[in-house]
């Protein structure tokens, strides 16, 4: 026990021995190789010692157990055979902890998530504190996981198999109330309480020490007899397999493998139930998905919210107050997460009336969270009082940080900076929302381009978590240091894209639609795109999210660029006939590349065959492969002229911004999801039918030549 550094243990008068999760030289308590190691080497210690009457398992630490190691996961460089077996030996070790003969209580404060929930689970009694930021649950299908330790398995044998489905896929967070009404935990205790005294109590009193599923009568909640011979059971699995394929269709195996485990595992008893989740979790963890999707979200994404990003050496900069300046859907949007992360907003637009619409906006997104009981009405108060309307712009003088957000036009731009420079400090940053104008074209208007910046919000600004920040030819690092400062303070996902028309999300994004709209006009049936858009993982199709867009905006934009290559102007010319010969505009007016009937469910417009006659040539993969080779090949071109600094930068960008297939690991890791070669010859193939936007760079080229068999962004 001298190497122990992870686990304190002690034993009490009573013969209670205290295991006290302290992971060192880490905030949280994370489970790895070795904490694991030195934690079932403890509380053996505990089940052999003839003097221990009973065991606590507590934290030291603010949370109880965070989960495992992910990047320890994603690392992983050992076998499938000794995957299994590595699990195998921790249900070994959390089957002897419930069958020990003693009882094992374990004491839950704040967090205990994924495998601490696991840990948890295991023990015959859980008492967890009701702090505000107590919560329990298995999040692992959050990270392309899902969980490996008993996890399925357990939940099953206390919740059922709805519950157990819901709760994993959905990644679920209980409270301790919540956890305490589903019977996940057996008592709730206040902050204040001495958890562990409550947990020597009830060993001491009330201490049972067999859990349910070792009963020989216990049968699995809603399976009265053998799981495979129940119809009423089968077809409840058959339904949801179906659900969660039209979902994500089949292209993230975590939920496909959690879904057998739970399924195939109800039949068993709990010890080769333990093996049948050990074998789907082991084939889930070796999948290329599964790896791309903790690496995006896990590593990258994470970071990037940390603020990784930020320029070195620059202080960090507290905002109290900021101006947002355009009280429309955005500038509301923006006003609203601003004032949800405490900050004090002056709304302003050309009337107070406006401005006030835009703060009833607030108000009516809170209501409905009022009316699900997700908060308060003195809270929603609270809340608007940090949103003082405003038509006048002296009242922006003493904010911090101001940012615009009005209609996108140059002109008015450039007029609201002037005017707005007028009264603001001299060393506030004054920010654009702008998603298409060049940053360092708009900082001509200002007299300290050193000081702006662009701050490119996603709509609906409150559900949408990244932001690009973007930097003009001026923009001095202290700028962008504190605008990272920024959007991290409002708890949004930043990345730094240099200047140039359509940044990196619009531009990119922009492909996407181009080539949903090219292929309409090849005579591809509008339904085979948007269907085939959303089997691929696309959150929406190409043609739906134009006229969500709106067509008439996208021809604008179209029309402002004066680099536009000869399918781009072939494709202007089509949306100007769209628009002016057929009256087609988008979803705003009730008519686009979609019919929208008042209450009535949206439907594609019927002409479209007459117009674009189908052809019957078409090739489904092909057409999914031009709406992502689109993306990805242009994303690469952001790269490669400097419009994104990093490779991950456009993963993050792409999943967060775009919606961009995640278990695909976002449109740089794509390229190697698919294989690099294998890449390399389909585009070719696309740019000889298709023309010149499907070709690569020739520095792309090179780095696949270079990579050969393996991968060009990343080694993991």
């Amino acid at each position: 026990m001298n190497n122990i550094k992870h686990i304190k243990y002690s034993i009490d008068k009573d013969g209670i021995a205290i295991l006290t999760w302290d992971v060192a030289d880490s905030p949280v308590n994370i489970m790895n190789e070795v904490a694991m190691a030195e934690f079932f080497s403890t509380i053996n210690q505990a089940i052999e010692d003839d003097a221990v009457k009973g065991i606590v398992i507590a934290s030291a630490k603010k949370d109880f157990i965070a989960g495992g190691d992910l990047k320890w996961f994603l690392n992983y460089d050992k076998s499938k055979e000794e995957c299994f077996e590595m699990l195998m030996q921790t249900n070994t070790h959390l089957r002897k902890i419930e069958t020990c003969g003693k009882p094992v209580v374990a004491a839950i404060n704040g967090l205990a998530l994924g495998g601490g929930c696991e840990v948890a689970l295991a023990c015959h009694h859980r008492i967890m504190s009701n702090h505000p930021k107590s919560q329990i649950g298995l999040v692992e299908c959050s990270v392309g996981l899902f969980p490996g330790a008993g996890g399925t398995q357990r939940f099953l044998r206390m919740l059922g198999s709805q519950k157990t489905i819901q709760y994993i896929t959905q990644s679920k967070k209980l409270t301790a109330e919540q956890a305490l009404k589903d019977g996940l935990v057996d008592a709730v205790c206040s902050p204040e309480d001495d958890i562990i005294a409550l947990a020597k109590n009830w060993i001491l009193t009330k201490g049972t020490c067999e859990q349910p599923w070792d009963n020989k009568r216990f049968k699995v909640p809603g399976t009265p007899l053998g799981v495979g011979q129940v119809s009423g059971v089968s077809e409840f699995f058959s339904v949801a397999n179906a659900m969660a394929y039209k979902t994500t269709h089949g292209n993230l195996p975590h939920i496909k493998n959690v879904l057998s485990a739970i399924y195939y595992g109800a039949a068993c008893h709990i010890n080769k139930a333990l093996e049948v989740e050990a074998r789907y979790f082991v084939d889930t963890l070796f999948s290329k998905e599964t790896k791309n999707i903790i690496r995006a979200s896990f590593l990258y994404i994470n970071d990037a919210a940390k603020g990784k990003s930020k320029p070195k050496g620059y202080d960090t900069v507290i905002f109290k107050k900021i101006g947002v300046i355009g009280a429309g859907m955005m500038g509301a949007g923006i006003a609203y997460v601003n004032a949800k992360a405490g900050l004090e907003v002056v709304l302003k637009d050309v009337s107070l009336e406006k401005a006030e619409n835009g703060k009833d906006y607030v108000k009516a997104q809170e209501q409905k969270k009022l009316e699900n009981g997700l908060t308060t009405r003195d809270k929603i108060e609270a809340l608007l009082q940090k949103i003082q309307p405003s038509d006048s712009d002296s009242d922006l003088a003493i904010c911090d940080l101001v940012i615009e957000a009005v209609f996108e036009n140059e002109k008015l731009k450039n007029s609201v900076t002037k005017e707005t420079e007028k009264v603001i400090q001299e060393d506030v940053i004054y920010a654009s929302n702008t998603s298409t104008i060049p940053i360092s074209k708009l900082a001509e208007a200002s007299s300290k381009p050193d000081k702006f910046i662009g701050l490119h919000f996603f709509s609906p600004v409150e559900k949408m978590p990244l932001v690009e920040v973007i930097v003009g030819k001026e923009t001095s690092d202290k700028t962008l240091a504190a605008a990272i400062d920024y959007v991290i303070a409002i708890r949004k996902v930043p990345i730094i894209v240099n200047d140039g028309r359509g940044f990196f999300t619009s531009r990119v994004f922009g492909k996407y639609i181009n080539e949903g709209i090219a292929m309409l006009t090849e005579g591809v049936p509008p339904a085979v795109i948007e269907n085939v858009a959303k089997k691929i993982g696309m959150p929406v199709g190409p043609l739906a999210v134009s006229d969500e867009v709106n067509l008439k905006l996208m021809l604008d934009i179209m029309s402002e660029d004066p680099n536009l290559t000869a399918h781009e102007i072939q494709l202007k010319n089509t949306l100007a006939t769209i628009i002016e010969v057929h009256g087609r505009t988008g979803k705003k007016e009730g008519k686009g590349f979609y019919d929208y009937p008042k209450n009535e469910k949206k439907s594609i417009w019927k002409e479209w065959t007459k117009i674009y006659p189908p052809q019957a040539d078409f090739e489904e993969e092909e057409v999914g492969k031009r709406l992502l080779f689109a993306m990805v090949i242009d994303s690469y071109k952001c790269l490669d002229s400097g419009v994104i600094r990093e490779p991950k930068d456009a993963d993050v960008g792409s999943i967060l911004g775009l919606g961009f297939p995640i278990h695909t690991g976002g449109v740089m890791s794509y390229i190697d999801y698919v294989g690099a070669e294998e890449f390399a010859v389909y585009s070719e193939k696309l740019a000889l039918k298709y023309g010149e936007r499907f070709a690569l760079p020739d520095s792309l080229k090179k780095r696949i030549e270079k990579a050969g068999t393996g991968r060009v962004f990343y080694n993991n």
